[in-house]
């Protein structure tokens, strides 16, 4: 195997952190009928003001990095203050341009330029240039700033170069057409270096659409639209993040009026639906659950499920059907195929049918008549879908135990591959982009401690990373999700779609496209 392609992969751990936390891209004015227009554009007058936006988020935001765009991990808040260099389509999805109008890709992948995108001022008033991109990215690459970017962005970029006040060089160490899907957070590269990094986190400053104004510790964010956005200004006064930890609470707040927009969790979507104030909005698939199993990490010690056989037996056992329509409540659907269908390469698959019957065979013809014992081990934020599958695994013998652990603390054993038994694991983590790499850099990274166990499953991800055309990546997307399935170390059971509720003051708002945590608050539009 060629050793330049061998040692690629291996810096790509927390690949996929870092292409949903990390890189940052606004959402685009609506393509479609239903959008907000913007500022009077499509015959839309935004209502008398004022008016306030309360949106409920249920994660804490307020990390060790405070509300630094390069540090936090919480997309829908920094696209209000932040922008990248590309943006996406509100309706489709689409990479359109953001603070680059455009970019051009050397033959041999060895630079992308980035054109500049001219008159956009930061919130402090400073004027961004090529100065400022290429500060960012430098940012980004600084592991003392960014633990999870700093993997990705040093794997792919060797240097940046201002060819004039607003053109950026990205000089590269091989193909990254990865970066053509998002870019860091552009911040301002004089006021950063002013104030210092630990008070740009208390004051963060960006170019988008909503400026921070007020936070207090895990409770609020508040902000306020930026007049005369260069792409959009918000047609409301105030955007109000407020952390909604339970679930019950969020679904009261948003009855009451104390919330116009907010996540909600499989359970509440039927009082949604029976609410005539309320409207659900879906995103498209944004992730997938697929059941992991531990112990084939480590094949010198015994387990049952070093035997395909009980592995086929576990995934016959789910009725993924049943749990989706009468537990998830089509939050979480059905699914089969590795990749999401916006992804290149993307292949219909039907998921293993339910079938308990042929799963006790099964279980019977691999030496465990009686069934056996185990671990299902999963976050707070999995319970739902880990106890009624359990349920089901429970009724052809395998008898469980559950192991609820706390996210971070489950997260940080996951990554380690300390866990044994089995699990969900949320790896491809599709996150709206089209390139298959974004979905398969998990199996090599820390995110997935069973794929990156597999010498082929490595080969896989140098494959895709080195295809070009489109011909070319689609034929290394459909060879690694065969290499995967085959392997059958992880065993798809459903796609995950964002769910959202608004009140009866707006008209319009979608999740962008594949995405769990949406951007685009600023598209908004209110009834008249």
């Amino acid at each position: 195997m060629d050793i330049r392609k061998r040692l690629s992969t291996v810096p790509v751990l927390l690949l996929v952190a870092a292409l949903i936390g990390v890189i940052v891209f606004a959402a685009c004015a609506p393509s479609g009928n239903g959008g907000n227009g913007g500022n009077g554009e499509n015959g839309y007058e935004p209502p008398p003001r004022p008016w306030i936006v309360k949106f409920g988020y249920e994660i804490d935001f307020v990390g060790a990095n405070r509300l630094d765009p390069h540090g936090t991990v919480q997309p829908p808040l920094v696209a209000c203050y932040a922008e990248g260099l590309v943006a996406r389509d509100q309706v489709t999805g689409e990479v359109q341009p953001g603070l680059a109008t455009g970019w051009e890709v050397a033959p041999d992948w060895s630079y992308i330029d980035y054109f500049i995108r001219e008159g956009v001022t930061f919130h402090n008033g400073d004027i961004m240039t090529a100065e400022d991109v290429k500060f960012s990215f430098e940012r980004a690459m600084n592991p003392d700033i960014n633990p999870v970017g700093y993997y990705y962005y040093t794997d792919l970029i060797d240097s940046l170069e201002i060819i004039n006040d607003y053109q950026v060089r990205i000089h590269l160490k091989k193909p990254a057409q990865l970066l053509l899907e998002g870019s860091p957070a552009i911040v301002p590269k004089d006021y950063v270096e002013e104030v210092g990094d630990e008070e740009f986190g208390l004051n963060p400053v960006g170019t988008g659409p909503f400026r921070v104004v007020d936070w207090a510790g895990s409770d609020y964010v508040q902000l306020e639209p930026v007049e005369d956005h260069w792409r959009h200004t918000p047609n409301y006064d105030e955007l109000m993040f407020k952390v909604v930890v339970e679930s019950a609470t969020m679904y009261a707040m948003l009855v009451t009026g104390e919330l116009d927009i907010g996540v909600i969790l499989p359970p509440l979507i039927p009082n949604v639906d029976a609410n005539p104030d309320l409207t659900k909005v879906m995103s498209t698939p944004s992730t997938i659950r697929a059941i992991i199993f531990y112990d084939m990490a480590r094949p010198g010690q015994p387990s049952p499920f070093l035997n395909p056989d009980v592995r086929k037996a576990v995934s016959l056992a789910i009725d993924r059907v049943g749990i989706s329509e009468n537990v998830l409540y089509g939050a979480y659907v059905p699914w089969g195929s590795y990749y999401a269908p916006y992804v290149l390469g993307y292949r219909d698959r039907e998921p293993d049918p339910y079938d308990p019957d042929e799963a006790r065979r099964l279980l019977a013809e691999a030496g465990y008549p009686d069934g056996f014992d185990t671990e299902f081990v999963f976050p707070t934020n999995y319970q739902i879908e880990s106890e009624a599958t359990i349920a089901c695994l429970q009724e052809v013998g395998i008898r469980v135990e559950a192991k609820q652990m706390e996210s971070m603390t489950w997260v940080t054993a996951h990554l380690l591959g300390t866990h044994s038994g089995i699990g969900f694991t949320f790896i491809p983590m599709w996150s709206g982009n089209r390139h298959p790499l974004i979905s398969f850099a998990g199996e090599v990274g820390a995110f997935d401690p069973v794929g990156r166990t597999y010498e082929e499953i490595l080969e896989a991800a140098d494959n895709l990373l080195w295809a070009t055309t489109e011909e070319e990546i689609i034929q290394a997307a459909w060879a690694a999700e065969d290499l995967v399935w085959s392997l059958n170390y992880k065993i798809p059971v459903f796609a995950v779609l964002g769910a959202y509720a608004y009140g009866p003051t707006i008209e319009w708002w979608q999740p962008l496209p594949g995405m769990e945590h949406s951007p685009g608050l600023e598209y908004i539009r209110f009834k008249e």
